[in-house]
């Protein structure tokens, strides 16, 4: 998934979860407007109507699951549900629905008029928790199944003059309104997560800060026991950096960094893998979904991919480029470890690689 997908999934979660309330006042503002328009129905026709029964089920054969769904599913917002699709979903069997009846009130003799499709539609584009795309959508569709009943009945021409004037300008205003309405509520939320990543990113390197780092590890403890999941922790230090920007000055000595970030980053696969800098020349690396032995694997080739980049590093007392050193502890689902235990074990580790003489990673156990 591209940086744009995910962001745009970001959106739509964000997006869904923002509107659940809505969509549950929704599902009970439909429900009502049928029950008030089934008693109009009645009170119009009379209860002892052949068509009474008919018409009632055209108002809730399909509307009425869908407003039922909806409801029920606006009490999970854990379960990131595309609520966006259900409302639509209950937008569009409604409008058709209407069409239906349009067709059976003129089958016995008593046509309605455009009053119901126009409220319909007018309803459909003051919606805040559905997007515009889906409003057009729904519009589209209201227009065409109408047209189709005008066809169908032998309206006359003037018939589709007026009805195409009436929801086509209700369409197009609905559509104007709807796009910027949209464009505002993206750059709203593109600011707002610009600002959140702002926060919580190292300004130097492009790495999560530590206060990411804080936030969200045990969290993703919990999600890798929930999944059944390895995960790599390692502690990685730059050896000799003081010394390094010494020689060098503090501008070279940031550069190395950027470096050193750069190709820390493009080792992460897994989305939940982590570059945390957790402070000046001392980095964290979250490795996820991954084995015991391909731990070993990896802590190597943080090492050597460091080594491999060939920054020369004049003032170390090991090398004649820059290296670093790392602690690495695996952790598994049936670990008792917490972060603070982890953390430290991970340190240990490190300290004892810088005590072995350096440039090389140490293994710490669960």
């Amino acid at each position: 998934m591209t940086s744009s997908q995910e962001n745009n999934h970001l959106f739509k979660q964000h997006y869904n979860a923002a509107h659940l309330v809505t969509s549950r006042y929704f599902s009970l503002a439909v429900l009502f407007v049928l029950i008030v328009f089934a008693v109009w129905d009645i009170l119009s026709l009379g209860i002892n109507h052949p068509v009474i029964p008919e018409l009632l089920l055209i108002r809730f054969t399909f509307t009425l699951p869908a407003i039922i769904l909806t409801f029920y599913l606006s009490f999970f917002p854990k379960k990131n549900i595309s609520q966006d699709i259900l409302v639509t979903t209950t937008c569009l069997v409604t409008t058709l629905s209407i069409t239906a009846l349009h067709w059976k009130f003129y089958e016995i003799g008593h046509p309605l008029n455009l009053d119901s499709i126009i409220l319909c539609m007018v309803g459909i584009y003051f919606l805040p928790n559905i997007f515009s795309f889906q409003k057009i959508f729904v519009g589209g569709a209201l227009i065409i199944s109408y047209f189709i009943y005008l066809y169908a009945t032998d309206h006359n021409l003037i018939s589709y003059v007026h009805s195409g004037i009436y929801l086509g300008s209700i369409n197009l205003a609905g559509l104007i309104h709807s796009l910027d309405f949209d464009k505002q509520r993206r750059a709203n939320f593109d600011k707002t997560e610009f600002l959140k990543q702002l926060a919580l990113t190292d300004q130097l390197t492009g790495a999560e800060n530590r206060h990411k780092f804080d936030d969200h590890f045990v969290e993703l403890l919990n999600q890798a026991r929930k999944e059944n999941k390895g995960i790599a922790i390692a502690i990685t230090d730059i050896d000799f950096f003081k010394q390094y920007n010494d020689t060098y000055g503090h501008l070279s000595g940031d550069k190395c960094l950027i470096e050193v970030v750069h190709t820390l980053l493009g080792m992460k696969q897994h989305p939940l893998d982590r570059c945390i800098r957790f402070g000046g020349e001392e980095f964290i690396l979250i490795k996820y979904d991954i084995t015991l032995e391909e731990s070993k694997k990896w802590g190597q080739h943080i090492i050597q991919s460091i080594y491999q980049l060939n920054i020369p590093h004049e003032s170390s007392k090991i090398d004649s480029r820059v290296t670093t050193s790392a602690g690495l502890i695996h952790w598994n689902p049936n670990s008792s470890l917490n972060r603070t235990e982890l953390m430290k074990r991970a340190d240990e580790a490190l300290y004892k690689a810088k005590n072995n003489g350096r440039n090389q990673v140490q293994f710490s156990h669960d």
